[in-house]
């Protein structure tokens, strides 16, 4: 079966890498070690070669060499000598060692002519007296000693005896001539047979190191990932529902200190998970607890469902509510509007007067409370509307700038504002142009008040998907998070004397737009506000 290196655990697939990646360096290192243990044998063998050449070179009788090439003839005195002499060099220096003595002509095709050899050389069919076919490398070596008079070596050859190395020495008269070369051989099967028994040697030698290596690997991977292997445990009994599991900490490495830092999650999962099941219990659901085993998932949908109860709760309160501001609108309206009514006519009457200065001042602060307090009871009644009105198609593009042009004169009277406008796309709505512009009004005054020392104020037209927005941005005082929670209800404002009913009234007026309003702020830097109303699509004939 086909191993798959991806679908093995964590602790094998580090095991067999670091495994392979000592492997391959033993190897390396080994295989380094043989070649240089090769050379150096070569060397060696070499060396030796050049050394009983030099030395047995000095032996040889030049008369003898000539009174041999005289006669030719095996039984002859002097090849007799030449013979026992050549013989005692394997003798006396090394028994693979082999002499012959070489004529200093060299004859068509390659060929010498060995003059005398040594009896090492009867089981090859190489004698005295006989002419050899020699090879490039024995030629190349014999002709540098010849002309240059030196000792040579050849490195390993084979011809038809076998495989050798050979060293030749001159051998030369009293005027200087060479008259022969002795030859001296070395059988290099004995090189390979070093060889063999250092690279058994070293085979033997890379086993034990690798299964030494094997063992200490296993042994410390083993240690090493045993915060991993605790932390796939604790994994496991999460997802199983056990968030009582703790994991040991065995020190203050990396990984012991994820297990601590686990321990701390699953206290918290823990927790989490109480507070659920107690949650649960509250909505009438199935205790969590009740369950005999737990999937993290099932822990996750009852979250989820607990949040979309909880969701709809604040909807239907916030329903409740509105409903009863609408009723207390209705009854507001008809039990203090027309008695307003008649009080703000008659006082607008007195004004017509003739009075004093001071009369007249304050006359018109009378006026101005009853209309302040006409425009709550406005807010109020808009509120208990009961659908948005007359429905047309509101160019953005126009709306923005007319909203933008009415707004300016007041934030220059009233401060020190620059107004900036932006249309980023044309884009066409369909709603109550009359509430729209009243809540972008609203919103461009609230930003206008929140900046007391002055500021900049943008209003930019955009498309996001199926949305028109109108993105308002101040530079006023900002919001924090908890006032930006509160945004939008009942009786809550950030003014001295705001009611909080004129957001509420844009927020409902947007919501029956099937829109919505997203506001972000940070204190002390400003608040943007983003009116988003669905964009008008002509329906398909």
């Amino acid at each position: 079966m086909k191993l798959n290196v991806k679908n093995l655990p964590l602790f094998k697939k580090i095991l067999m890498f670091s495994f392979m990646i000592t492997t391959v360096v033993v190897v390396s290192t080994m295989g380094t070690s043989f070649y240089l243990q090769s050379k150096q044998l070569k060397t060696q063998m070499a060396d030796k070669v050049e050394g009983v050449a030099g030395i047995w070179s000095s032996t040889l009788d030049p008369e003898d060499i000539r009174k041999a090439d005289e006669s030719r003839d095996k039984s002859n005195p002097s090849i007799r000598r030449l013979e026992k002499l050549l013989t005692m060099v394997g003798d006396k220096s090394a028994s693979f060692l082999g002499a012959y003595v070489m004529l200093p002509e060299e004859y068509p095709n390659q060929k010498v002519y060995i003059l005398s050899a040594s009896d090492i050389y009867r089981d090859y069919s190489f004698d005295s007296l006989m002419y050899y076919d020699a090879g490039e490398e024995f030629i190349r070596a014999y002709r540098k000693t010849r002309e240059n008079k030196t000792i040579t070596s050849t490195d390993v050859f084979t011809d038809q005896y076998g495989s050798w190395i050979s060293s030749f020495a001159p051998i030369t008269d009293n005027s200087g001539n060479v008259v022969a070369i002795l030859g001296i051989d070395a059988k290099a099967s004995i090189i390979k047979e070093n060889q063999m028994e250092i690279l058994l040697l070293l085979l033997l030698e890379m086993a034990a190191i690798l299964a030494v290596v094997y063992v200490i690997l296993h042994w410390g991977l083993r240690k090493v990932m045993k915060p991993v292997d605790d932390l796939f445990f604790g994994i496991k009994e999460i997802s199983s529902g056990n968030f009582t599991v703790k994991l040991p900490v065995h020190d203050q490495s990396e990984l012991s200190l994820l297990s601590e830092k686990f321990n701390e999650m699953a206290s918290q999962l823990s927790q989490l998970f109480e507070r659920v099941s107690a949650a649960s219990k509250q909505l009438g659901q199935t205790s969590l607890e009740d369950k005999e085993s737990l999937l993290l998932e099932e822990a996750i949908n009852t979250m989820e469902d607990i949040f979309e109860r909880t969701k709809l709760q604040q909807e239907l309160q916030r329903a409740e509510k509105m409903n009863a501001i609408g009723q207390l609108a209705a009854s507001v309206a008809h039990e203090i509007r027309n008695p307003m009514t008649v009080v703000k006519g008659f006082l607008q009457i007195f004004l017509s007067k003739e009075m004093s200065e001071e009369d007249h001042m304050y006359l018109k602060l009378m006026i101005e409370e009853l209309n302040r307090a006409e425009t709550i009871i406005n807010d109020y009644l808009s509120l208990a509307k009961p659908d948005i009105g007359k429905l047309v198609i509101i160019d953005g593009s126009e709306m923005t700038e007319q909203v933008m042009d009415l707004m300016s004169s007041y934030a220059m009277m009233s401060k020190n504002i620059s107004m900036h406008t932006e249309i980023k796309n044309q884009v066409k709505i369909r709603g109550n142009k009359s509430e729209l512009k009243q809540v972008l009004i609203n919103i461009l005054k609230n930003g206008i008040e929140a900046m007391g020392d002055g500021g900049k104020l943008s209003m930019t037209l955009e498309k996001q998907g199926d949305f028109g927005v109108f993105v308002i941005k101040d530079t006023g005082i900002g919001m924090t998070a908890e006032e930006l929670s509160r945004l939008g209800t009942a009786f809550y404002s950030l003014k001295e004397r705001g009611t909080g009913m004129g957001l509420m009234v844009c927020y409902q007026i947007v919501e029956r737009m099937k829109g919505q309003i997203k506001v972000s702020s940070k204190k002390g830097e400003g608040t943007t506000f983003e009116i988003m109303v669905p964009i008008f699509t002509e329906s398909p004939e």
